[in-house]
């Protein structure tokens, strides 16, 4: 990321934002697509000053999340130097002959060198997807700190002894690392307890592993103030109940993005967490991983 300031003149008002902007702490206060009304919006964040990635693209309807992988720098044939992809894990799918807004989620099966890559059909409701040979895709994949993301074809389906398919060894895989702290848009229920006791339902719209972004009515709390941050989480057949301390680091409107039906007297806080375990740490880094996996990059 290259963070740089944004002058206030240059953030429009009334219309979508083509890009995010952090504030100093690095946390996102305005998602792309969100509308900035008025500069009194802003609030205090004007006197500490509001930064934007002048390496991230501007978001488009064609290529929305997967636009900010337009500019990775070309890399080997598959798996990169270093890497050894592990079965089962999960790899993204994006369809380019078709919507390019649709994300497939599946599994790899494993890889032949320099003759296909097998991976498990996309499923929707059950059901396998109807894919034809020689249709042509972009999948990406985590690995460790690494996203890779690589265009290919359908080689073969095949029904047996389960849906999977080959896939185009891929010529080249383009790489770009994770931030240190990477971001993951989610929609999560979760509950809030004050340092008086009282608590709130909230919903987390994006996670990371140091902190938080919530969609919370003006009762939680102002900046400054510390809670505890329960939810519900899962991966695989594992779940837990995770009871994170956290402090609240800045508080704006939040102001719903058109087309989505949301409460406009919610109030968005940012908040960073404290103190946590070494096992709560580990499950909120796998989550994060886990959505950005599924295409769900903040």
């Amino acid at each position: 990321m290259n963070l740089q300031p944004v002058p206030v003149e240059d953030i429009p008002l009334g219309k979508p934002l083509p890009w995010r902007i952090y504030d100093h702490s690095g946390y996102i206060v305005f998602a792309r697509g969100e509308m900035v009304t008025s500069r009194e919006q802003l609030g205090n964040l004007l006197a500490a000053g509001l930064l934007r990635d002048m390496d991230a693209p501007p978001q488009t309807h064609e290529t929305g999340d997967w636009g900010e992988f337009r500019k990775i720098a070309p890399g080997g044939p598959f798996p990169p130097a270093g890497i050894k992809p592990q079965v089962g894990k999960l790899v993204q799918l994006r369809l380019l002959n078709r919507n390019l807004q649709a994300y497939y989620s599946v599994r790899l099966i494993g890889h032949i060198k320099n003759q296909s890559i097998l991976v498990t059909t996309p499923m929707v409701a059950g059901i396998p997807l109807i894919l034809a040979d020689g249709e042509q895709m972009e999948v990406r994949m985590v690995t460790g700190s690494n996203i890779h993301v690589f265009e290919t074809s359908i080689q073969r389906l095949c029904i047996s002894p389960v849906h999977y398919m080959h896939l185009e060894y891929p010529a080249e895989v383009r790489t770009q690392k994770l931030r240190k702290s990477p971001w993951a848009r989610v929609n999560l229920s979760a509950t809030v307890t004050s340092a008086q006791g009282a608590h709130e339902a909230v919903r987390i719209v994006n996670l990371s592993p140091d902190g938080a972004q919530l969609h919370a009515m003006p009762t939680m709390g102002e900046p400054g103030n510390t809670l505890l941050l329960s939810f519900h989480a899962t991966m695989d057949e594992l779940e837990t109940t995770l009871n994170l301390q956290a402090a609240i680091l800045h508080v704006h409107l939040h102001m719903p993005q058109a087309g989505l039906e949301t409460e406009s007297n919610l109030l968005e806080y940012g908040i960073a967490f404290r103190d946590i375990s070494a096992t709560d740490a580990l499950w909120l880094k796998g989550l994060v991983y886990r959505y950005i996996a599924e295409g769900n990059l903040a």
